[in-house]
């Protein structure tokens, strides 16, 4: 359902949910611009999103300097809060835009993007949130110029990232113990920035990039006190990698440059 302005608003969505425990939300447009803010509260639900189109947007966009996200909030959003539901979204077009804030423990995240220059946002916990515990993160991007970027909170969380094409960002901060990060990209000029914190743990953190191609710029850092794995291939010319691990605090943290 779509109204005129082309938005599905928050209070539609609550009534959904409040109305279905288990159920999907979704909206298919064949072209742009489509806004859809959710909040959804409640445990062991499904919401599955899919756009068409170019120009669509998922919560937390409206934000007038390009390449700065507004937080989520009362009239812009994309919040998933609760234990064991299965976040779903595909946008297939260019310049799509979307940001999702998820709260609770057991949770599956899996985003798709096809098209170019499209942004997407996920944030898991904060400062005041931490516990977020098993959450897996299943993110792939096939086209150019696209940004990821993942801020997670919590532990024993699980992300894998696939990434076909160029010039796309990825930037990753995985605060958790036993944290596993894997990242496959296929393409030149990429840029990743990650970043695994917390104490390691039994398992530790465990980190593994495939990068094929030439002119990837790549920077990885660990930080945490036992079992820290890093375990890069790079198959290219002109790829540039820099790891750096540590105990403490990592000093005077880098970043990738683009190439």
């Amino acid at each position: 359902m779509r109204n005129i302005s082309n938005k599905l608003t928050a209070k539609f969505l609550a009534i959904m949910v409040m109305s279905v425990p288990v159920g999907s939300m979704a909206q298919t447009a064949a072209t742009g611009p489509n806004v859809i803010y959710i909040e959804q509260v409640g445990n062991s639900n499904t919401v599955t999103i899919e756009q068409v189109g170019g120009t669509n947007s998922v919560g937390g966009t409206n934000s007038a300097a390009a390449g700065v996200w507004d937080p989520a909030g009362s009239a812009n959003y994309g919040t998933i809060t609760g234990s064991s539901n299965t976040v779903t979204a595909t946008q297939t077009g260019n310049a799509n835009v979307g940001q999702y804030n998820m709260r609770g423990n057991n949770n599956v995240y899996t985003n798709t993007v096809t098209g170019n220059t499209n942004r997407t946002k996920l944030d898991i916990g904060d400062a005041n949130a931490t516990a977020n515990l098993r959450n897996t993160i299943t993110e792939t991007v096939v086209g150019d110029t696209n940004t990821l970027v993942t801020k997670v909170v919590g532990n024993d969380i699980t992300s894998t990232t696939t990434i076909t094409g160029n010039s796309n960002e990825v930037t990753s901060n995985l605060l958790s113990t036993n944290g596993v990060s894997s990242i496959t990209i296929t393409g030149g000029n990429n840029k990743l920035d990650i970043e695994q914190r917390d104490s390691a743990g039994a398992v530790g953190h465990n980190l593994v990039q495939n990068i094929v191609g030439d002119y990837n710029s790549i920077v990885t850092q660990q930080q945490g006190f036992n079992d820290t794995t890093v375990n890069i291939q790079t198959t290219g010319s002109h790829n540039t990698v820099t790891v750096r691990t540590s105990s403490a605090a990592i000093s005077n943290p880098v970043t990738a440059v683009a190439r």
